[in-house]
């Protein structure tokens, strides 16, 4: 069986019906790249010392970067600004290591970095789903912006003609 990338493991969790399901998906696919890139998505403990910004990178076409962001992960601790590793780099040189990144790991899981880095959490997997999942993982959850769509039929407001 081949190993999901960590975008296939948060879509498929994103795509699952109850909240049940979106935590059993998590724990059954469970490690700590999952874990630290969720966390590092929805809890505002974290910061980056990177453009919220997408940089200019060339996405990856080829099939066998599939599952290398789990590779990669060991990186993010030079982006993350309360980690003691990047502190000594400089910012354009942490920009440079983090296109190469991008490069390098599928176009997919490189989507789901840049959403983390932008502090953007998924409206459909929230961060109590992730905490029911992996208790104890997101400590100050980041409120989840929810979609700008066109009000229900019933919470559309009334006419004046209507009401007449």
């Amino acid at each position: 069986m081949t190993t999901l990338s960590l975008a296939e493991i948060v879509n498929t969790a994103r795509k699952a019906e109850t909240v049940e399901e979106k935590v059993a998906i998590l724990k059954r696919h469970d490690s700590k790249q999952l874990r630290d890139i969720l966390a590092l998505m929805c809890d505002a403990r974290w910061t980056f010392d990177l453009p919220a910004t997408p940089p200019p990178y060339t996405e990856s076409v080829i099939q066998e970067s599939h599952g290398l962001l789990y590779r990669e992960m060991r990186k993010m601790m030079y982006f993350v600004e309360q980690m003691p590793e990047g502190k000594g780099l400089p910012r354009p040189r942490k920009e440079s290591i983090f296109i190469q990144m991008l490069e390098a790991i599928d176009k997919d899981d490189a989507k789901l970095v840049l959403r983390t880095i932008a502090k953007e959490p998924y409206p459909d997997l929230a961060p109590e789903v992730i905490n029911e999942a992996f208790p104890g993982g997101i400590v100050e959850p980041i409120a989840v912006k929810r979609g700008r769509g066109r009000p229900k039929k019933s919470e559309a407001p009334v006419s004046q003609e209507a009401q007449g």
